[in-house]
């Protein structure tokens, strides 16, 4: 019999990444193992790189803020079971799959490093080739987005929705001329916000199709545990299938498909989830909550506690 407290848990991606991201785990007891297959896997100590203040934009780069987003979320999952009971189904945003991916037992930590280290660099590979970017856009509605981009590509700008993240707030990804272009176009559109989104590449788009390819082999050679409880795909907005082939296959179209944020959330709404917690650090899927269905609890817990805010 389900519980009136039964929680599905979502994990955050890069665009919540800061320099005190791991502030609050870093008194877990499982923080300095996690930390050094973390400094192996990027080739540096990151944290000493923020205290020197080396290069402020490094952290932006797609293997430390994948890592880091990681680590802190996968500690403050820890921390948060400790207390709780297991939920009843997780979702992650973008890299925060694979938080979700761990949390339901599917992968340990330090396959779950490796993993990371290697989809990161395939994709900055392809990003090497055909340099991209990203934006974000605020009092669209998605028709208007669609018709905004299909307009780009009809003049020869590779440009698409990469994230719907709820009503009215999605991404773009293309090449860096595209993005500049349609920064440079989107007033016409109206929107309450538009702005260039820090990443080193145009993440969730057909651009890294290549990578998603190489992806494929190398999950190959990762072996993956049967879940305990469900995952949401981001590809498709439903749960992820259970065959680990299958699994492979998706987790191979999530580098270049549009991540359907919005309709992940309604189906763990669906499936039964009372309320849903956003585990690690920032409140971004929070607030998307907020705007996906705000008859539903929408909390955040980071172990430093000073996130663990109700939306109203």
């Amino acid at each position: 019999m389900r519980s009136e407290d039964e929680a599905g848990l979502l994990f955050p991606g890069q665009g919540a990444h800061g320099p005190f991201m791991l502030d609050g785990v870093r008194q877990h007891s499982s923080f300095n193992y996690r930390y050094h297959l973390t400094c192996d896997a990027l080739g540096h100590d990151p944290l000493s790189r923020i205290s020197r203040g080396e290069d402020p934009e490094f952290i932006n780069a797609n293997a430390v803020s994948s890592l880091l987003t990681v680590l802190a979320s996968a500690i403050s999952y820890d921390e948060w079971l400790e207390n709780n009971q297991p939920p009843l189904a997780v979702a992650g945003y973008s890299i925060g799959q694979w938080t979700a991916l761990y949390a339901s037992g599917a992968i340990g930590f330090e396959s779950l490093v490796e993993v990371i280290r290697q989809r990161a660099s395939l994709m900055d590979e392809c990003c090497a080739i055909v340099p991209g970017a990203m934006m974000a856009l605020m009092g669209i509605s998605p028709t208007e987005l669609s018709e905004f981009c299909e307009t780009l590509r009809g003049e020869a700008f590779e440009i698409a929705i990469s994230n719907y993240n709820c009503y009215g707030q999605y991404s773009l990804a293309g090449t860096v001329n595209a993005i500049e272009e349609a920064l440079a176009r989107v007033d016409q559109l109206k929107p309450k916000k538009a702005i260039r989104i820090p990443t080193s590449g145009a993440w969730h788009c057909h651009l890294l199709e290549p990578a998603a390819a190489k992806f494929r082999q190398y999950l190959e050679s990762v072996q993956f545990n049967e879940l305990k409880f469900p995952v949401v795909d981001n590809v498709t907005g439903e749960f992820l299938p259970t065959r680990s082939d299958d699994i492979r296959d998706q987790l191979s179209r999530h580098v270049c498909s549009p991540v359907l944020w919005d309709k992940g959330v309604k189906t763990l709404i669906t499936f039964g989830c009372k309320r849903l917690i956003e585990i690690g650090y920032g409140n971004v899927l929070t607030k998307f909550g907020f705007f996906i269905d705000r008859s539903m609890a929408h909390t955040s817990y980071y172990p430093a506690a000073v996130l663990a805010q109700c939306v109203e």
